[in-house]
């Protein structure tokens, strides 16, 4: 048995020597993740907690922006020092323990809601101050593996990841804090979209109208008002997306005029998504919500469904653009070359 045991590590040491570093990273990244998504599957279902539900399916969207950050990452492979293992393995090992324990200890659940409770968090149980400590954990773990398994200056090419996971932390620990519409400036964006989704309604001649965080629907089924705050909005979305694709956009090696092209259609284009996500919520409910459980449930799954079609969508679009900008200055390069060869000839 340990003849075994030993065939069998020596067999994965050296599969994992044949790993490139940015494939190690990724992988490393994701284990936590995917021990807790093996635990608690039904955590990961929306990208937000609402509703009494955990929303952890945006850790995945971490792991995400980590593999499209790592497409320009170094390809060479790491040094395994005995130091490096020792500190790699033990952060791991940290990282797993803290997912298991929080999808299957509830023990350690109800910890974190006491810290939560002693802090000033909203409520006997703060779903929010439980996916703030998620993502803490998820942006410490995350910097730490980039320092140990390259170094710091590292952290600058996997920074999205870290961004979208701080960002993530931020906004949860704000909903833990300042939960509703009690943050002024959040909710002002909250109101400004309500206003967007009673413009769209208007030019379809729909019988939806809002003011200020109220938003009113006649339905074929049924009546509904709806008290709009900004986390049920996706105000968060916004933010932390364009703060994502201003990164993305300054990553580039590109001039500057593209980049602010690329920044500007990036943070546009989630502002406007997200009116139409509100909107056709509104539609829903005015066509074929026949209580608010079911109007609740699409609230749930479009916003699941459209942003990750956008960000796919424009990463795509940078990557295309960019691949012919350069393709192009390829072949003017190569025709230069062409001619000027041409003409020593000649001489």
């Amino acid at each position: 048995m340990r003849n075994c045991l030993k065939k069998a590590l020596k067999i994965a040491c050296r599969g994992l020597g044949r790993v490139s570093g940015r494939e190690m990273l990724l992988l490393l990244a994701a284990m936590p993740i995917l021990f807790l998504f093996v635990i608690a599957p039904e955590t990961f279902e929306l990208s937000w907690a609402g509703f009494g539900k955990l929303g952890r399916g945006g850790l995945f969207f971490v792991l995400f922006f980590l593999g499209f950050d790592l497409l320009d990452f170094q390809k060479g492979r790491i040094e395994w020092t005995w130091k490096r293992k020792l500190s790699v393995v033990s952060t791991v090992l940290v990282a797993v323990l803290y997912y298991v324990e929080v999808g299957l200890g509830q023990d350690f659940t109800n910890s974190i809601y006491a810290v939560g409770r002693l802090l000033g968090a909203s409520g006997d149980v703060s779903n929010s101050f439980l996916m703030a400590t998620d993502y803490l954990a998820m942006s410490i773990y995350l910097t730490f593996l980039t320092v140990m398994l390259f170094s710091i200056k590292a952290i600058r090419q996997v920074i999205t990841p870290i961004v979208f996971s701080l960002g993530m932390l931020l906004f949860y620990t704000l909903d833990a804090f300042f939960p509703y519409g009690s943050l002024g400036p959040l909710q002002f964006w909250a109101n400004f979209i309500v206003a967007g989704v009673t413009f769209l309604a208007s030019l379809f001649m729909l019988p939806i109208s809002g003011f200020a965080n109220q938003l009113t629907i006649v339905g074929v089924h049924g009546y509904y008002r709806l008290v709009v705050y900004w986390p049920s909005v996706g105000v968060q979305s916004i933010l932390i997306y364009s703060v994502v694709m201003i990164v993305i956009a300054a990553k580039l090696h590109a001039p500057k005029h593209r980049k602010l092209i690329y920044t500007f259609v990036g943070v546009t284009g989630t502002i406007l998504l997200n009116v139409i996500r509100i909107f056709s919520i509104a539609y829903y409910g005015y066509a074929y919500a026949t209580s608010g459980q079911e109007l609740d449930a699409f609230h749930n799954s479009i916003g699941e469904i459209l942003f990750p079609i956008w960000i796919i969508m424009f990463l795509m679009l940078i990557i295309k653009i960019e691949d012919r900008i350069t393709t192009k200055q390829v072949r003017r390069k190569r025709s230069g070359r062409g001619r000027a060869g041409t003409r020593t000839r000649r001489k």
